[in-house]
């Protein structure tokens, strides 16, 4: 999985961290895809935060597992 439309299809999602302040949050997959960006190489990408607007890191997050009613944790 290399782009954001496999990202997408395989169910995973990219969460984003500024560590200027401390700050999560999650790439829109389908924003991107449908700016025309969905073939792009994840690993070239680079976002910005939302607040200080310090580049952020990337970190590939798979699908959580489906434990019924249960508290999922990873």
């Amino acid at each position: 999985m290399s782009t954001f439309l496999e990202l997408q299809q395989n169910q995973h999602s990219l969460g984003l961290y500024c560590l200027h302040c401390n700050r999560w949050g999650i790439a829109d997959l389908q924003g991107l895809i449908d700016t025309g960006r969905g073939n792009s190489a994840v690993t070239g990408a680079r976002f910005r935060c939302q607040d200080c607007g310090s580049i952020v890191q990337k970190q590939l997050r798979p699908p959580a597992p489906s434990l019924g009613d249960t508290a999922r944790y990873i």
